[in-house]
């Protein structure tokens, strides 16, 4: 399939935990571009502590990233965004410009510990919800409060937020349990994006040409095409439908 959008990808050098160098974001973006992705919002982290690279340091390393995408093909797309582990600052954050949204949208791709309580996933959607924003729940199935009970991903949906699942989670390459709840998710039409989540060429590499494979055999055409090109291309759009 080609036109795939992967929304979620650490593949700027040096601001993160992904990408250590030039040289390997254009063979994570080769790779890319091979399994048919033609558009991609790159997702540097913002967790205080831990990961808090300067926007100056991010541009420079996106702008970089861009220049590699062109010489590699003209239609390969780069939009600028933003992992946000949520905090209770976070909203003022965004208003202030502190970090970016998805491609200037009003989407933000939210991620949690795993261990965070369900409540505290819910008040920050509500925060960020009345504030004009919305969240995509980065690799939901990774937090045990929503694993848990599928009523939880059901409630978090119901309140706005959209469900975002990682390609090697639904491949089984973080194990069967997780696979299944992310089978069970997508049966339950639950599941809004899934992307690569790719920081490197070895243990997390881009994987959405074997996955959208793995979509089309077994829920056809009209669905894969929704989850990975459909779906995400609102974001660039800039739409909040439901």
């Amino acid at each position: 399939m080609e036109g795939i959008y992967d929304i979620h990808c650490h593949i700027l050098p040096g601001v993160d935990d992904g990408s250590k160098s030039i040289e390997e974001t254009r063979e994570l973006l080769c790779r890319e571009y091979e399994d048919g992705v033609r558009t991609i919002i790159v997702t540097p982290h913002y967790r205080l502590e831990m990961f808090e690279p300067e926007l100056p340091r991010i541009y420079r390393a996106f702008w970089m990233a861009c220049d590699e995408a062109a010489a590699i093909a003209p239609d390969l797309k780069l939009y600028m965004g933003c992992e946000f582990h949520a905090n209770m600052e976070m909203v003022e954050t965004l208003k202030s410009g502190g970090r970016p949204t998805m491609a200037g949208s009003r989407f933000v791709l939210t991620e949690f510990r795993e261990s965070t309580p369900f409540s505290y996933i819910k008040e920050r959607i509500l925060t960020l919800r009345s504030a004009g924003y919305r969240p995509i729940i980065a690799h939901a199935e990774r937090y045990d409060c929503i694993r848990k009970s599928i009523e939880h991903a059901e409630e978090i949906t119901d309140m706005g937020a959209r469900i975002q699942i990682n390609a090697g989670s639904l491949l089984g390459d973080t194990g069967y349990m997780i696979r299944q709840y992310c089978r069970e998710l997508i049966e339950e039409d639950l599941v809004w994006y899934v992307a690569s989540d790719a920081h490197n060429l070895r243990d997390r590499k881009p994987n959405l040409g074997k996955c959208a494979d793995w979509l089309e055999k077994k829920y056809g055409y009209g669905y894969t095409k929704r989850l990975l090109i459909d779906h995400p291309a609102d974001i660039i759009r800039g739409g909040v439908k439901k």
